[in-house]
């Protein structure tokens, strides 16, 4: 299976939260939070019905993974907009280069 790093930022609270709820369920916290995931879809998908095996976590449990799957989302908003941000500089950087190219070229015929 193809792999890829999905690097989320919480607070050290969060991130504590976090592994004693996977060290609980004898789960990575890779493995916690894909079937997090993949769970929360699940829910969405039935029209907000929780999915079978939320009936065996805790409201503490759930409420953990609720606040993950905000953070999640918070973070990828904001490294999409880093990310936008980014690209607009290099196009930029990119017409300067370019504009540059045409002076020399000018200059030199």
């Amino acid at each position: 299976m193809k792999t890829e790093r999905l690097i989320v930022l919480v607070s050290p609270e969060e991130k504590a939260r976090v592994e004693r709820l996977a060290k609980r369920q004898r789960k990575s916290v890779a493995e916690l939070v894909r079937n997090a995931l993949s769970d929360f879809e699940a829910a969405q998908e039935s029209g907000g019905k929780a999915p079978a095996e939320d009936s065996e976590l805790s409201a503490e449990q759930k409420a953990a993974l609720e606040r993950l799957a905000e953070t999640a989302l918070s973070t990828m908003q904001r490294a999409n907009a880093a990310l936008d941000k980014a690209f607009e500089q290099v196009e930029a950087t990119k017409a300067q280069f370019a504009e540059q190219r045409a002076k020399k070229r000018a200059a030199s015929a």
